[in-house]
């Protein structure tokens, strides 16, 4: 490398390295929140807000983009707080179809269970012991790491640092990364099946179907706007399903039919068929987390579409093992 590309090399790994630092840094804390969360105090709150915000960038129904503006306010002791953290960790953009789906578990004027610190009634969540994207901050996290990592070898070598057969080692990156997503899918596998096996032993309570419809969403092929031409779009649908129950005289809704991956379907005519035992009004039996009753499914024991994260996350560890193992033969090899 000459001067200026040393120079650029530096301040990226240095900038890298800094992003890596404060996800680290955050990784911890939230880490640390998730264990102090098992002895918070619990109070009632009320949904004050409940709605969608959609940027007007917005195109595609499968961009993560979304996001569910969920504002509550509750009181501990003669003061009165609000808040919007559903989850530690904070909540992220996310496909309409999901935010929606916050959004009907969440409306206006729901009664739900605060959970908040003793020390400091500020920190609150809904639902604390959840973290969604705890994962996926540990995953973007050793990501960060590696990158700054190959990066900083670069700069103090002052070159870019290849293999003995003339492989860039930036390049062993792509299959790390595959590894990462496969482990996501796998962590979310083995919740899953957790839950289902548990969600077999909690209490029922009989609900009430209060929504059941279909979701059609807009998907922007944008492979085609990338060379240039007018982007085609295609539609797929989703189950719209809710329903509303009461446990300990508290009102609850809830979204989750079955446990695993959202099903999303390709005819509307198969969206309609896997509702079909459902109609708006109809009395269902609803399985509930007796620590948690805002947790509900109505199909516990239903295993269709479970399997899906286990082999999405097997094809991305195949696809990884694939490319490390080129990579290797390829810039190893005598």
């Amino acid at each position: 490398m000459d001067a200026t590309q040393l120079m650029w090399t530096q301040i990226a790994a240095g900038v890298v390295l800094l992003l890596f630092a404060g996800s680290l840094w955050n990784l911890l804390r939230l880490r640390a929140q998730m264990r102090a969360s098992k002895s918070w105090g619990k109070t009632e709150g009320e949904i004050v807000v409940s709605e969608l915000k959609i940027p007007a960038t917005h195109r595609s129904d499968d961009d993560d983009d979304v996001r569910a503006l969920i504002h509550y306010r509750y009181s501990v002791g003669t003061e009165t707080f609000k808040s919007e953290c559903i989850k530690l960790g904070g909540q992220t953009a996310m496909a309409r179809a999901d935010a929606q789906a916050l959004v009907a578990k969440y409306p206006i004027g729901a009664r739900v269970d605060v959970f908040y610190d003793p020390r400091d009634p500020k920190t609150c969540a809904l639902d604390p012991s959840r973290p969604d994207n705890f994962v996926a901050q540990l995953v973007f996290t050793i990501v960060f790491g590696a990158i700054g990592a190959v990066l900083a070898a670069h700069a103090v070598a002052g070159k870019v640092l290849y293999t003995s057969n003339g492989v860039p080692l930036f390049a062993f990156l792509l299959p790390a990364a595959a590894f990462m997503v496969g482990i996501i899918a796998v962590v979310s596998f083995v919740h899953d099946r957790r839950q289902a096996h548990a969600s077999v032993g909690w209490p029922t309570v009989s609900g009430t179907i209060t929504t059941c419809g279909v979701v059609e969403e807009t998907i922007e092929d944008k492979d085609d706007d990338d060379k240039g031409r007018q982007p085609r779009t295609r539609t797929q649908y989703r189950v719209d399903l809710r329903y509303g129950y009461r446990v300990a005289g508290r009102d609850y809704v809830a979204t989750t039919r079955s446990w695993g991956w959202t099903a999303i379907y390709g005819l509307r005519e198969m969206a309609e068929q896997a509702i079909g035992p459902y109609k708006k009004g109809k009395t269902v039996k609803v399985y509930y987390d007796p620590k948690q009753p805002g947790i509900a499914v109505l199909e516990p024991n239903n295993r269709k579409g479970t399997l899906a994260p286990l082999v999405f996350g097997g094809v991305f560890a195949a696809a990884g093992a694939g490319m490390l193992a080129l990579f290797v033969n390829v810039g190893f090899s005598p």
